[in-house]
């Protein structure tokens, strides 16, 4: 059998005790400092999140102001609709025997720039001449490369005077 002395086990004890202590605050110190460091990451993971939430909330205002602009600066063009009108209003009034205009469609190629798609059929050089005439009065003029009778006019709107 082993038997041990007093002093042995009084030592094995403390020993044990000593380590078991160290242990525990060594524990506990690890765990302290793992919290803090957690805690004070979420601080700053949090303090982030609202710069970017602010930046975010700044940029949509900035986003609905310019579309705001963009709306109040379209009505000071003319829209498609007008301009479609305008123009079959003049290619009906300019047209007569020798010659004739027809509105196709118009494009818009930015704010205040349309493409008008025309036809032109003339009985004569003079018509033909004639009606290039009133075209290119309304904007520079490309014939199209593949029919003899379609026409493009560059159009380019002038703002709407505001009535007050």
């Amino acid at each position: 059998m082993i038997s041990l002395s007093r002093k042995k086990v009084s030592i094995i004890g403390k020993l044990t005790l000593t380590i078991l202590v160290v242990y525990s605050l060594g524990f506990v110190a690890y765990r302290a400092i793992t919290f803090y460091k957690i805690y004070f990451e979420k601080e700053t993971l949090t303090e982030q999140l609202q710069v970017k939430r602010n930046e975010t909330n700044s940029l949509k205002r900035q986003v609905e102001l310019s579309k705001k602009k963009i709306e109040d600066t379209e009505k000071l063009y003319i829209s498609k609709e007008e301009l479609e009108t305008k123009v079959k209003d003049i290619f009906g009034r300019m047209s007569i025997l020798d010659y004739n205009l027809k509105y196709i469609d118009s494009k818009k190629m930015c704010l205040d720039r349309y493409i008008i798609i025309s036809q032109v059929s003339a009985q004569s050089d003079d018509g033909l001449k004639a009606a290039e005439g009133i075209l290119a009065y309304i904007g520079s003029v490309k014939k199209s490369e593949k029919n003899d009778t379609i026409y493009f006019v560059d159009y380019i709107t002038k703002e709407k005077e505001i009535k007050k």
